[in-house]
């Protein structure tokens, strides 16, 4: 085979030999050096057809081979919490972190003022407005149902998982939270005291009149005897294991909730453990608080004072416990209020 070539100056054209390929050669009219290219290779039907079967046949090969597939690190699953969650990442039960940071709230500077407020608002309620005549009455009634009014707002705004004390400010005023609150106690406690005096009635009269006691725990147990004595305590320890149920209704679903007591039980029994667990943060408090009235009178000023700061601080643990118990178990409830 030969190639052409030509110069590109005279347009003079030449055949050499395939073995000069890459040579060069001087052009015999003008003189010009000409680079002898390499020869052009000629492509038949036949060649391009087998290119085009080697072609499909890698094509088929590459479909034929098995490939890796990579695992994603993180599994995307359906979020079971609050709806402000994220929808790839699975959401952890936070209820026993919720309920350190309720046992540390002082450590917020925010709910420490507010705590020490409520503190001093609460011991001039009992340490100085009693005595202040028909205007300590009135202050009396005014801090109490202010206080009953918080109480209220510290349970439901521990619904919605904050960790903040709620505001100060009253949003309902005064009367109908004391109400509200006062009901709640002497629906929880009515079958109690009711027994008690049916028994102090038949008692005394068994006696021939011998004296009706105070209501104040030593004298009844004094007064009482043991039987009478011990269904009181039942009846009065199954109305504080009753209570946060109810005023978890009353703070979320409104004081008509009351009545729908068959709601309660089952939801009790949907989430018994950690109503239990909640129950016996108000039944300590509680006992707390008949404790510090049993010997307030022993304790001295002072004493009452610091008695009354830890009262409050259990109080509002408790009060947070009810809200973080609907907080994270309200998908077992028996309704949905709020």
């Amino acid at each position: 085979m030969t190639i052409k070539v030509s110069c590109d100056i005279c347009a003079k054209k030449y055949k050499v030999r395939d073995e000069a390929a890459g040579k060069r050669m001087r052009c015999k009219e003008c003189g010009e050096t000409i680079t002898i290219p390499e020869p052009e290779t000629d492509h038949d039907d036949d060649d391009f057809s087998k290119l085009l079967d080697d072609a499909v046949e890698l094509e088929a090969k590459s479909k034929s081979i098995r490939r890796v597939v990579r695992k994603p690190m993180v599994k995307a699953e359906k979020y079971q919490g609050d709806e402000d969650g994220p929808v790839t990442r699975k959401k952890t039960n936070n209820y026993v972190q919720d309920l350190k940071e309720t046992f540390l709230f002082l450590l917020d500077p925010a709910n420490l003022f507010t705590f020490v407020f409520i503190w001093i608002l609460l011991c001039l309620r009992d340490l100085v407005l009693p005595y202040g005549g028909r205007f300590g009455l009135f202050g009396y009634i005014i801090i109490l149902g202010w206080y009953s009014n918080y109480r209220f707002s510290v349970i439901y705004e521990a619904t919605s998982g904050r960790k903040e004390l709620p505001e100060l400010s009253p949003e309902e005023g005064y009367f109908i939270p004391m109400l509200k609150w006062a009901g709640t106690w002497l629906l929880v406690h009515l079958p109690a005291y009711l027994y008690l005096g049916f028994a102090i009635y038949f008692y005394v009269e068994d006696m021939a009149g011998g004296g009706v006691p105070n209501l104040i725990p030593q004298e009844l147990a004094d007064f009482l005897p043991l039987f009478h004595l011990g269904v009181f305590v039942f009846l009065y320890c199954a109305g504080l294991f009753f209570w946060p149920i109810l005023a978890l209704c009353v703070a979320v679903g409104g004081f008509e909730t009351v009545f729908r007591i068959d709601l309660m039980i089952i939801t009790i029994f949907r989430s018994m453990a950690a109503y239990f667990f909640t129950a016996g943060a108000i039944f300590i408090t509680a006992v707390f608080q008949i404790f510090t009235t049993i010997t307030a009178m022993q304790l001295g000023v002072v004493g009452i004072i610091i008695m009354m700061g830890i009262i409050l601080y259990l109080e509002i643990v408790a009060l947070r416990m009810i809200g973080l118990y609907y907080h994270h178990f309200k998908k077992r409830f028996a309704w949905h209020w709020g």
